[in-house]
């Protein structure tokens, strides 16, 4: 839960390192999360499963800065820049971000700093 909450009080910085547990314990987290506000959502206010209701909405707006930081950080720990995070919207490269989130960083300093040790 510590990198979760690393990744909201970190969710402007988007210069330097996150390591891989930093990324995907928030990605897991937030995909919890995610799961209980679409259970309120339906089961509380009646929203049927195929729509975004109220409460996943708006977690969805406060995890949205967060989540794109704590990703470009995470591109900067395999030495690539942030704006290959864009490569997603044209969907046959997601497997080369999946990839590059996946991949072991940099044990040393790269181009984007120090090694993150959290």
């Amino acid at each position: 839960m510590k990198y979760y909450i690393l990744a909201f009080k970190q969710a402007f910085n988007f210069k330097g390192r996150a390591n891989r547990p930093e990324f995907w314990y928030f990605t897991l987290f937030s995909i919890i999360i995610s799961i209980i506000c679409s259970m309120i959502d339906t089961q509380v206010l009646g929203t049927s499963m195929s729509e975004t209701g109220l409460i996943g909405g708006i977690y969805t707006l406060i995890s949205f800065i967060p989540s794109l930081s704590v990703t470009i950080r995470r591109l900067h720990d395999v030495n690539k820049s942030g704006w290959n995070y864009l490569w997603v919207f044209t969907i046959i490269a997601i497997p080369y971000v999946l990839y590059l989130v996946i991949k072991k960083g940099n044990d040393g300093p790269n181009n984007y700093g120090e090694a993150s040790i959290n």
